[in-house]
């Protein structure tokens, strides 16, 4: 038998990954979420101890240290390209 996951596996964690995203962004409030759109990196870096606590919490999936970073990175990414404040000539 192989360790690797089935393509099946990984589509679930995927996609139960997105879920959390969707989770998150759903129940913040706007504010929050052009807050969290317009940190810098350094902003971000503090933020992701909590954030990691806070997905645990909600989250019945296994998933190491690294997995966490990326589910806030790509809360980021994502409120950066819907939420972002930008100059409006």
């Amino acid at each position: 038998m192989s360790d690797k996951p089935d393509s099946k596996d990984i589509n679930n964690h995927l996609s139960s990954v997105d879920e959390i995203i969707e989770e998150i962004i759903s129940e913040l409030p706007l504010k929050e979420r052009v807050a969290i759109a317009n940190m810098n990196k350094a902003d971000v870096e503090m933020l992701k101890n909590v954030f990691n606590k806070y997905v645990r919490g909600k989250s019945d999936i296994e998933m190491d240290d690294n997995e966490y970073t990326d589910i806030m990175n790509t809360l980021c990414t994502k409120l950066r390209q819907t939420h972002k404040l930008r100059v409006i000539k």
